[in-house]
């Protein structure tokens, strides 16, 4: 019997409106901001078109693992192999030896069918800053359906074998509902995790299996299929406009799309809605036929096209060009290894093929391996630039604050003068750490010595910790120990990345929700309370020392990608032109109003440094100056950039320097 189900044009055009929003999304449609969702209902599409296939095949006595996993080889491997192929050798003119050895583990983990646990592995956000040197990035869902079609028919068969009618469709439901509580649990704590990894994810797939097991009765009635199918399209179509970077996902937000690709699937199963009518218009039945080589061309040609290309024509550009390689992939590539003779029979060399190809990728990636990225591609002037020691901030003078700590995360670095006892403390998380230099400047300059004592990601704020993570209510408390046993530092400076523990939300759609001893429900508005108590914690703490609040550095944000110093080397490399004359607007940065305001709530607020108009005159953020760099990314100053504070500093360490003398 024929593995065939029948054919659905309906579903075909419920995929074009699945991919569609995710190419305008990543093509930088700011009319789509919650393309993303689209993936959520290509999930639930194919789980149910799995399904559908494997319980009609085990109902006939005609499945088999090797049948239905050679089917899929020859339906994903082919085109994800030439996009691979393609995006290796593309980044050879355009990759950064560091960004090119990464790219070739990313290629690596996608032939291993593991993509998106090497995303979770290595931190990186589908939100992030880093979003912009990952061509290989939107392969995390391939990942979750591979590693989905590897479990479950293992799971269906030995389900199937117990010969009790109603335990199937129970088993799923059980395990639906364990994935589904997987993922409203998680996301607010480990929204990486609940993003990228199956357990958080399968309740899409098995979203999708429920229909094809017939756990709900067929809607007959017209007037109600049409309801639900109107339903369906809406709760696709609004999240779609609604939903953006900053929104909290998957979480209930997934629910939305994946209940409306459900309800459309489910609808149209038995009648013709108007709705369906409307998927089944050919230009979508195209589009929707070509969806998973327009998935994989887009999101390479849109990381590329944005790295050469700095227009307001790139968007339209990217849009046309993955249109235009998905065709051709469809058309050569795809529908050719469909087309080939199954394992065993006469002429088949589909499978060799592939595995001949495999394996020059694998060449390919080891090779970027073993020559670090290929660094002699580059230019002396760029690879000049990569390697200027201003670009970061150096800690090779650092020692371990918490020797128990074999990670390395908190460090104590002397400032200033050598062979004096410090005289102040640096205190914070890596912002912290960044204008370490600074510090030492300035301190050098009156012939002091200081320390800063920070770990990433830990602000000065003590008795505060977020959800299921305490190392900073420890690293904290230390500090604070450390402090209290060295009553010769006489100046407190806090500095961080302020904006996350006030706001509660990351640049990258992570949950930077705190908690303290007294918190209530989590909230925007409790989040400031909790961080006002921390910090007033510890002013109370530092009654006896004189305290000052650094202002945070203004932020770039992922207009530039991570490394400022990479974008700048390559556009030299390349010839590309360098936006807006390496400069950043700040002006629009409504937040530091909003701290200022908060601050002001305290019964004895610290003494402010603004370090802003040094960086920003007239609110325009210089990236560079000449050809040194003053962020090393995002968020972060580089050393030179750190430099350009001395003068800041200066007084308030002459001040504390003329008190205790």
């Amino acid at each position: 019997m024929s593995n065939l189900i029948k054919y659905r044009r309906d579903i075909d055009g419920l995929r074009a409106l699945a991919v569609i929003p995710v190419v305008l999304f990543h093509a930088g449609y700011s009319q789509v901001s919650g393309g993303f969702v689209g993936v959520d209902v290509f999930f639930v599409i194919s789980g149910y078109l799995i399904s559908s296939i494997l319980i009609r095949e085990m109902d006939a006595g005609s499945f088999t693992f090797t049948g239905f996993y050679e089917r899929r080889v020859r339906r994903i491997v082919p085109a994800l192999l030439s996009v691979l192929f393609a995006t290796l050798v593309a980044g050879y003119f355009v990759l950064l030896p560091e960004e090119y050895v990464n790219l070739g583990k990313a290629a690596a983990a996608a032939l291993g069918f593991v993509p998106n646990v090497y995303y979770w592995s290595t931190s990186s956000t589908y939100f992030g800053i880093d979003v912009a040197i990952l061509p290989l990035l939107h392969t995390w869902s391939l990942g979750i359906e591979e590693q989905f079609y590897i479990f479950f028919p293992l799971l269906l068969l030995a389900l199937r074998r117990v010969n009790r009618r109603w335990w199937l469709p129970v088993a799923f439901v059980f395990l639906f509902a364990l994935s589904l509580w997987a993922n409203l649990r998680l996301t607010g704590e480990e929204p990486r995790f609940s993003f990228y990894m199956l357990p958080t994810r399968a309740w899409e797939l098995l979203a999708g299996v429920l229909l094809s097991l017939g756990v709900f009765r067929p809607a007959r009635a017209r007037w109600l299929a049409n309801l639900l199918a109107l339903a369906g399209l809406i709760l696709i179509v609004v999240p779609m406009s609604v939903l953006d970077e900053q929104s909290a996902f998957p979480g209930l937000n997934a629910v939305y799309p994946a209940l409306g690709a459900a309800l459309l699937i489910y609808s149209n199963a038995q009648v013709r809605t108007g709705v369906g009518r409307l998927l089944e218009a050919n230009a979508l039945v195209y589009i929707g036929t070509i969806s998973y080589s327009l998935y994989l061309w887009h999101w390479p040609v849109a990381v590329y096209t944005r790295m050469l290309w700095d227009s307001p024509y790139n968007k339209p550009f990217i849009v046309a060009l993955s249109l235009l390689l998905a065709s051709f992939s469809y058309r050569f590539i795809e529908s050719r290894y469909r087309r080939r003779a199954v394992v065993g029979q006469p002429g088949s060399g589909a499978l060799a093929e592939l595995g001949a190809g495999a394996g020059l990728l694998a060449v390919m990636i080891l090779s970027l391996g073993l020559f670090q990225g290929l660094p002699a591609r580059l230019p002396p002037p760029v690879q000049a630039v990569i390697d200027n020691p201003d670009n970061l901030t150096a800690h090779d003078h650092c020692v371990p604050f918490i020797e128990q700590h074999s990670d390395r995360e908190t460090w104590r670095c002397p400032l200033g003068a050598k062979d004096q006892a410090p005289r102040f403390v640096v205190w914070g998380d890596s912002h912290a750490g960044a204008l370490a230099h600074a510090f030492d400047l300035a301190a050098k300059e009156l012939g002091i010595a200081g320390e800063t004592i920070w770990s990433g990601g830990c602000r000065p704020i003590l008795g505060v910790f977020r959800q299921g993570k305490r190392r900073c209510l420890e690293f904290n408390r230390e500090v604070r120990q450390y402090l209290a046993a060295h009553p010769g530092i006489r100046q407190v400076y806090l500095a961080g990345y302020w904006r996350l523990p006030v706001s509660g939300e990351g640049y990258d759609n992570s949950n930077f929700m705190i908690l303290d001893a007294q918190s209530g429900a989590e909230s925007r508005r409790e989040n400031e309370r909790v961080f006002l108590r921390g910090l007033q914690r510890t002013l109370q703490a530092m009654q006896d020392r004189e305290v000052f609040m650094v202002q945070d550095v203004p932020e770039v944000g992922s207009q530039f990608g991570k490394s400022v110093s990479s974008l700048l080397a390559r556009q030299i490399w390349t010839g590309a032109e360098i936006p807006s004359g390496h400069y950043f607007d700040d002006s629009a940065d409504a937040f530091e109003a909003k701290f200022r305001e908060l601050l002001a709530q305290l019964p004895a607020p610290p003494a402010y440094i603004p370090i802003r108009p040094r960086l920003c005159p007239q609110q325009k953020c210089p990236l560079a100056a000449g050809d040194k760099f003053i962020y090393s990314d995002g968020d972060h100053l580089s050393r030179y950039g750190a430099s350009l504070l001395e003068p800041v500093f200066l007084p308030y360490l002459a001040q504390g320097l003329a008190v205790n003398d």
